[in-house]
């Protein structure tokens, strides 16, 4: 009887002993092992996320520039239309009083091309200057730069343009080619052995660019 209540005790004080083993040993914490082992997989998983995050903020930056590209070339086939498609049969007499043609293609040393437009609007009138509805434009290219310039008044006193715009750049060269009346492609205007050839009837431009290569656009002409 003794022997076996001294028998029960001591299994008891084993288990308790085992228990209380066991709690030490969780409060005891992480072994180094263990440390080391989740600090290599929270570097593993910060290197993985900051790859992400550089990769997200440059697919970011490439969309964004992307649309900023589109949206200066949007601008600059714009205006193309707006001037090249309105343009208008009037030569202009310039400030040393010569007559200058409707449209100038390939003005050396100056611009690529100059033309006279309509449809230039004057929302303001009642309040400016009565002026007219037409208007002089060139475009010029200038390293890698297309410019749009214009001149308040047709018959000018000043060579130099009223307003200068930069519509495009990274622009490495720009082409003119004219379709006349007769269907046929000039690399000019007026065409060779024509000295009032008036208006083409359509006019093609072909820009390359750096980033894009060769853009071309063709506008038809009113007439």
């Amino acid at each position: 009887m003794f022997g076996r209540r001294t028998g029960v005790n001591s299994a008891a004080k084993l288990s308790s002993s085992v228990r209380h083993n066991a709690t030490r040993s969780t409060a005891a914490g992480f072994t180094l092992i263990e440390l080391l082992v989740a600090m290599f997989i929270l570097a593993i998983l910060g290197t993985t996320a900051f790859q992400m995050l550089f990769q997200i903020n440059a697919v970011r930056d490439g969309i964004d520039n992307q649309s900023t590209r589109l949206g200066e070339l949007q601008r600059t086939f714009f205006w193309m239309a707006e001037d090249v498609t309105q343009i208008a049969d009037r030569p202009v007499r310039s400030a040393f009083d010569s007559q200058l043609a409707p449209l100038q293609v390939n003005i050396e040393g100056q611009n690529l091309l100059e033309l006279t437009r309509a449809g230039w609007a004057n929302p303001a009138a009642d309040v400016s200057p009565v002026r007219s509805n037409l208007q002089r434009v060139a475009y010029s290219l200038e390293d890698d730069k297309l410019i749009r310039q214009y001149w308040y008044h047709l018959d000018t006193v000043n060579e130099e343009p009223a307003r200068r715009r930069q519509l495009l750049s990274g622009v490495e060269d720009i082409n003119l080619r004219f379709l006349d009346t007769d269907g046929e492609w000039n690399e000019t205007w007026p065409p060779p052995d024509e000295t009032e050839p008036g208006i083409p009837a359509a006019i093609e431009f072909d820009l390359e660019l750096q980033d894009y290569g060769r853009v071309v656009r063709l506008f038809a002409l009113p007439g």
